[in-house]
């Protein structure tokens, strides 16, 4: 295989396209499948594979667990730091979880899609900050996502200095080690936070997670088309105990069923559970 040949057509891009979709609800429109057309084509030249109709078998029809897991993780993009949007961090740990805490000790916190960790970590020191909650209350915190390799990441807790740069200063010293040029976090977060590798449009996934008080899914619902923003928000529904609560995105609400879910916080994109 030539090193910087070519491989795909852009009929192989959208044949790739239509069975990701099909398969896990992720939609590429033309700009993002030309974006992936090389990381798709360093995928092949790693399995040794030089006919794009070779890898589609596999992944479709060879049931190649390996090659398509490794496919997910390709098309998949997980770009997140800690402390993002930390306004929602400030009123779900000084306002929501108070609020839950009254009548409620064991608190069930979901990330989907948590991505290499930041998140939900974040959350965790939001609670850690605010003290009377943790001290009532077990929180229990779960994240989830379709990428393998980003999950390996968030249980070993080792981040560059661009994921931590938005944290405050005293949290960055209070919650981390510095390692080299990594920034290891303290292992009592990385042994009270479960991850698990999951497709949100599996099936099988509320049977295996269980119900939650509330969920995090910020920037997931982007990637999705009007259709499957529906059966997410379905399966949100599902997860959730009735009152509990959804935070979102800016850009995820669009689409939200307001009959089930209403919002908390006008601009803060967080929402209760009818």
């Amino acid at each position: 295989m030539e090193k910087n040949k070519t491989l795909l057509k852009k009929s192989d891009l959208e044949r790739l396209a239509a069975f990701v979709k099909k398969e896990f609800g992720i939609s590429f429109d033309e700009q993002k499948l030309s974006r992936f057309a090389k990381k798709i084509e360093t995928l092949m030249h790693k399995h040794g594979i030089e006919d794009f109709n070779v890898l589609y078998h596999k992944v479709r029809y060879g049931k190649d667990e390996v090659l398509l897991q490794e496919l997910i993780n390709t098309v998949t993009i997980n770009e997140t730091y800690f402390w993002r949007e930390d306004t929602q961090f400030s009123i779900l740990a000084n306002e929501i979880l108070p609020k839950i805490a009254k009548t409620k000790r064991n608190i069930r916190i979901l990330v989907a899609p948590t991505s290499s960790g930041e998140e939900l970590y974040s959350i965790m020191f939001a609670i850690m900050e605010e003290k009377k909650v943790i001290e009532r209350c077990n929180v229990e915190m779960v994240g989830i996502d379709i990428d393998s390799s980003v999950i390996r990441k968030a249980k070993i807790g080792l981040y560059t200095r661009r994921s931590v740069e938005k944290l405050p200063k005293r949290m960055l010293e209070k919650y981390f080690k510095k390692v080299g040029d990594y920034y290891k976090l303290d292992d009592f977060f990385i042994q009270n936070a479960k991850f698990m590798q999951a497709n949100i449009f599996d099936e099988s996934l509320i049977e295996r997670l269980g119900r939650f008080d509330i969920i995090f899914s910020r920037n997931m619902l982007i990637y999705f088309d009007k259709a499957e923003k529906k059966k997410v928000f379905e399966i949100f529904l599902k997860l959730l105990y009735p009152g509990g609560y959804l935070f979102l995105g800016h850009a995820d609400a669009n689409g939200i069923d307001k009959t089930a879910f209403k919002p908390v916080r006008s601009g803060f994109q967080i929402y209760k559970r009818v």
